[in-house]
């Protein structure tokens, strides 16, 4: 048997973390394990959610947890902020960003 999932009607965003080690060699790991993402979000009735997740390396036999962070945002269609505190101490924020779609963040300079 195969199941497939056609998805639904909600919203998501997804994060794929870049850390400044992938860039110029300074900075978080490249894959931003350890970073900590706050999603903040305000529905169309005027109802607040915040999210967290965190980047984690961890596996187990024949597998591996995936780097990439999804959100489930419900009917919203647009994020409030996202905050990154990246294992470096870095604190980014982004702002107003579409649903629906990947975004690489990646660590600013300090």
């Amino acid at each position: 048997f195969v199941w497939t999932n056609p998805g639904g009607d909600n919203r998501w965003v997804t994060l794929r973390l870049k850390g400044r080690m992938a860039i110029d060699g300074t900075g978080s790991n490249a894959d931003g394990i350890g970073a900590r993402v706050f999603v903040a979000t305000t529905s169309a009735a005027g109802e607040s959610t915040m999210q967290v997740a965190e980047v984690l390396g961890s596996s187990s036999f024949l597998s591996m947890s995936s780097l990439d962070l999804t959100f489930g945002l419900g009917e919203v269609e647009i994020v409030d902020s996202i905050i990154v505190f990246w294992p470096s101490g870095v604190r980014q924020v982004l702002r107003d960003l579409h649903a629906d779609q990947v975004i690489t963040v990646e660590e600013p300079e300090r």
